[in-house]
């Protein structure tokens, strides 16, 4: 796998170096703030090209109209080129870290080799345990010639697993050993008691002792005293307490020793609060027992010194509202992250309120004398100058007319020129408005400027129309964060009150 991943770094490398010959002039034009990723371009570039890509990826008429859309006065080619670029960019970049970080991975595993000089393998340390080494071995027989010369042949490569032992003590260092995990033993056991003549809590049974590899088996004298993990059952035994032994029997390797540790079990000592509540619980059984033929179940409303008062335990169910909460925040995100989808459609309500403006001007200038040409111009004209002057957002249904303003230059006649703007915008008003102006060339001018005004009137009323939908869907917008204030203010007014009844 090491190898694999230098190939593809070195494809990688050679892709680059061999895509940034030639001219790149629109890598040069394009805006690097937009395109952070603009350094792979020709990168992607040179990969969609020889691989036959572009065909397939223009195909997709979906994408390709909605870029087309969005940008009407760009020029088409690179538009799409920068977009499928984008694309391919990402993903190399993804694949160049990950292949990256694969290398360094494999580089550092074989700098933590365990083989050393190419045959030993270190032993664990005392109290280590013993470890695994998954090696790989090629086996090559060796042969000679006729001429003494020795040749290698037959060669297999397996897989093994070695276990490693750790290291063993001497005689000397493993009675030192055991009297130090005596001594050990000695403390460990108490837990949290002060001494092994007075056991009132649990033991501490270990398993091993730390750093040596001794394992340590318990057996208790009394198992109903004490559990066989350390639980001591003293609630209810003799006052004076009970002397009981434990033994434990420490194994290392071949060897074994039992040692016997007495302690003196003592009667448990509850809390305040445990012997409340072991007093509180029998006054509730006793009760219980009084009443059992009674429809009603009195509980105590005195416990020695304190004065009891009894609720309802609270059901809350906030952990379920707070995962709710989550996954609909995460099916909200993933909805809304269709980016291209809602530019069409700020795209469509942008150019209905733009279309009683549109339609009103060009009344006006072809009531004024203009032609249909003259009017079509001027309007596109004074956009370009003030987008040109005061930097505005741009917006698309003139985009389209300046479109159509160019195809007039390039010779396309009148009447088609203006039903292809219809066409490109896609909605019925444009569409109508393309078609009427483009029959009353073919019929004459006569009778154009009362159909206009017409039309400007019906495309103010359903502008009005437009802005109060827009109204009535920001109102509704609003009320989710007006549900939020109100929810906040009725938790700062109520949860003082509830907070004062419960004094």
């Amino acid at each position: 796998m090491l190898y694999v991943n230098i190939v593809f770094l070195l494809i990688y490398i050679v892709v680059y170096f061999a895509s940034n010959k030639g001219d790149k002039e629109w890598i040069n034009i394009i805006d690097k703030k937009e395109h952070k990723l603009y350094f792979l371009y020709s990168m992607s570039d040179f990969i969609l090209t020889k691989t036959g890509l572009y065909k397939r990826v223009y195909r997709k008429t979906k994408i390709t109209d909605a870029i087309k859309a969005l940008n009407v006065t760009s020029k088409q080619g690179t538009i799409q080129k920068l977009y499928w670029c984008s694309k391919i960019s990402l993903i190399i970049l993804i694949l160049i870290v990950f292949h990256s970080f694969s290398l360094l991975g494999q580089l550092q595993s074989y700098s933590n080799t365990k083989i050393q000089e190419g045959k030993y393998l270190m032993r664990p340390e005392y109290g280590k345990g013993s470890e695994k080494f998954e090696l790989n071995v090629s086996m090559n027989r060796r042969r000679q010639d006729k001429t003494s010369i020795e040749k290698e042949e037959d060669n297999y490569l397996e897989d093994i697993t070695v276990q490693v032992e750790e290291r063993s003590y001497s005689e000397r260092e493993l009675k030192k050993l055991f009297e130090e995990a005596i001594q050990y033993l000695n403390i460990s056991i108490l837990g949290s008691n002060e001494s092994a003549e007075l056991i009132y809590g649990d033991l501490y049974f270990c398993e091993f002792i730390p750093g040596t590899g001794i394992i340590v088996k318990w057996k208790p004298e009394d198992i109903n005293l004490i559990g066989r993990d350390g639980t001591v059952n003293n609630e209810d035994i003799d006052p004076n307490g009970i002397k009981t032994s434990i033994s434990a029997v420490l194994t290392y390797q071949e060897e074994q020793i039992d040692y016997s540790i007495q302690i003196k079990i003592m009667p448990k000592k509850y809390s305040e609060e445990e012997r409340l509540r072991i007093k509180l619980e029998e006054e509730i059984a006793s009760s219980l027992k009084e009443t059992k033929e009674e429809k009603r179940v009195e509980l105590p409303e005195v416990i020695e010194d304190y004065r009891l008062r009894w609720k309802d335990k609270e059901q809350y169910s906030g952990i379920k509202i707070l995962f709710v909460g989550f996954l609909t925040a995460a099916l909200v995100w993933f909805y809304y992250d269709q980016e291209l989808n809602q530019k069409m459609k700020k795209r469509k309500e942008q150019m209905i309120l733009d279309y009683p403006e549109i339609i009103n001007k060009f009344t006006l200038l072809v009531n004024a004398g203009m032609t249909v040409k003259q009017a079509w111009s001027k309007i596109s004209q004074d956009y370009e100058k003030k987008i040109v002057n005061s930097h505005s957002k741009k917006r698309y249904a003139y985009e389209e007319m300046l479109v159509t303003v160019h195809e007039l230059k390039l010779g396309i006649s009148e009447d088609d020129a203006y039903e292809q703007f219809g066409r490109r915008v896609g909605l019925a008003s444009f569409m109508k408005f393309g078609s009427l102006i483009a029959q009353n060339l073919k019929k004459g001018n006569k009778g154009l400027s009362e159909l206009l005004t017409r039309e400007a009137i019906e495309a103010f009323e359903e502008r009005k129309e437009t802005a109060k939908r827009l109204g009535e869907e920001a109102g509704t917008k609003l009320l989710a964060p007006m549900m939020i204030m109100l929810i906040i203010v009725f938790t700062i007014i109520l949860i003082p009150a509830f907070l004062s009844f419960g004094i």
